[in-house]
């Protein structure tokens, strides 16, 4: 009985509560009784307000701006000053567009003082110019007289007379007038300052750029200066001019610089065999040019055919001995002796049975070990029999020897290769020598190398590496379940609650009625 009475009032609780937030239709109508229909008021107020802004005078015009009459002040040549770069034989079109409705006459004159057209008249008479519709002056190119400078005037009025420019130029390949130095100087003194000059003409304006011996100095415009000359600089110069029309043209300017011979031997000791030939290369540069001989004993090498023969190559600058059908005799120094007005130089150069070591290289192997090798070329008219390598850290004393293996030989040529392993960090000298029937040559000159730090396991290092970090970076993501869920169960909570306020208050009250009830 106590629930059923109970269960009674909690209903009439609900209802009461339900009904209290929502609006009835009686009461509203009440309050349009007391108030009046809301919506015809607010109609009612806006047409007010119009009626009072609203100029009293319905009929009259708004106000309009004034036309344009095309009068002479407003009248402007719209289009803007151009150039053309042309070739003979293409057509341009020059524009003058007015700013007025009515068409102006227009007066086209080239070069200030010549009539091209007025109005529509062809006043130049000319069939390769033509006057648009829309006042453009269109132009076939033919000759070099349609180049210049077109102006297009308006003639509004005597005095107003809007005008627009046009430049028309002509594409010329380029040219060189000429290269010179101060005074046209070509002999200089070591330490002097070299300037030269290159003018260009062609249109667009030619770019310059500057070559020696036809490698390219990295200088560009009209101007080359060179400070502290020394002989390395003397030559040949040339200028360059490009604008991409034609050919490139270009001019040469030789160079001269006062110094004493130099002397370069290509080989300071030659290999050979009885009956073989022999050939000594010495090349001079000086200026003033040098006088060249072959010496032997001190004495002067003649040209004698054809045990002794005396060439000159490369204008002269290659001064070459050539001495066939060797015997025991012809072994020995040979000097190279060069003279000039300013002092001499001399290079010797020795004629060997005993095999040469030419040219040292050294190469690496890949990053993954240490081993390093190290060869040589070996020059011998006879077949080698031996080869020995020696190396050292730098700053030691004593040399460790390797005795590599003896391959064939190409055209005299033997290669000396060995492979160090496993050498250590570190800078490091070696030399070599080869053996044939004759004897052991002389060594060759020590030159230096570094061993190679090896990078064993890297690719490990770096997996590994890369798998720790990835797992650092992952661990701090992981979000326990229990939390997730709790967090989840939380955001649901705190919806229910957000939406059901005025609900849920009314729930409790109505709990705490019946409870009250049933302990009664």
């Amino acid at each position: 009985m106590k629930f059923s009475v109970g269960l009674c009032l909690v209903l009439v609780v609900l209802d009461g509560a339900i009904s209290a937030g929502i609006p009835k239709k009686d009461g509203l109508k009440n309050d349009e009784d007391t108030y009046g229909a809301l919506v015809d008021i607010d109609e009612n107020i806006q047409q007010d307000q119009v009626d009072y802004y609203e100029d009293p005078d319905e009929d009259s015009a708004a106000e309009e701006p004034p036309a344009d009459t095309g009068g002479s002040s407003d009248v402007k040549v719209v289009s803007k000053p151009q150039t053309f770069v042309q070739q003979i034989g293409e057509v341009i079109r020059l524009p003058c567009q007015s700013s007025s409705k009515d068409e102006p006459i227009r007066v086209w004159t080239r070069n200030s003082n010549t009539l091209v057209f007025q109005g529509h008249i062809n006043i130049a008479n000319k069939k390769n110019y033509k006057l648009l519709p829309n006042g453009a002056l269109e132009i076939i190119l033919e000759g070099v007289e349609d180049f210049g400078d077109y102006t297009c005037k308006l003639a509004v009025t005597e005095i107003d007379q809007p005008e627009v420019l046009h430049h028309v130029y002509q594409k010329q390949q380029p040219g060189i007038k000429g290269i010179s130095a101060v005074d046209n100087k070509h002999v200089f003194d070591m330490g002097e300052t070299l300037t030269l000059t290159c003018q260009a003409t062609g249109y667009p304006k030619p770019r310059i750029t500057w070559h020696k011996n036809n490698e390219w100095l990295g200088t560009e415009g009209e101007t080359l200066t060179i400070q502290n000359l020394r002989p390395k600089h003397a030559g040949s110069y040339r200028c360059l001019a490009d604008n991409d029309v034609g050919h490139p043209a270009h001019e040469h300017y030789e160079v001269y610089i006062n110094h004493v011979p130099i002397i370069n031997v290509e080989k300071y000791i030659v290999n050979s065999d009885h009956e073989s030939d022999a050939e000594f290369v010495c090349d001079v540069k000086a200026y003033p040019i040098a006088v060249v001989n072959w010496q032997r004993d001190g004495q002067n090498i003649v040209s004698k055919e054809p045990k002794i023969t005396l060439e000159r190559r490369k204008n002269n600058e290659r001064n070459v001995l050539i001495v066939k059908n060797i015997n025991e005799n012809d072994f020995g120094v040979y000097t190279c002796v060069a003279t000039n007005a300013l002092g001499h130089q001399s290079k010797n150069v020795s004629l060997v049975k005993t095999p040469v070591v030419r040219k040292f290289e050294k190469s690496p192997t890949n990053e993954t070990i240490k081993d390093v090798i190290l060869q040589w070329r070996v020059e011998s008219k006879q077949p080698i029999s031996s080869h020995e390598v020696q190396y050292r850290r730098k700053g030691e004393s004593s040399w460790k020897t390797i005795t590599p293996e003896v391959n064939g030989a190409e055209n005299d040529v033997y290669l000396i290769k060995h492979a160090l392993k496993n050498l250590e960090p570190g800078d490091y000298e070696t030399r070599a020598r080869s053996k044939n029937n004759h004897g052991w040559s002389e060594y060759s000159d020590v030159v230096p190398f570094q061993g190679v730090l090896a990078k064993h396991g890297s690719h490990h290092a770096k997996t590994k590496h890369a798998k720790k970090e990835q797992k650092t970076q992952d661990s701090p993501l992981d979000t326990p379940p229990a939390q997730q869920r709790t967090e989840e169960s939380s955001s649901v909570v705190g919806e229910s609650i957000s939406s059901s306020s005025t609900i849920s208050s009314s729930l409790v009250l109505l709990a705490s009625l019946i409870f009250i009830h049933v302990r009664q």
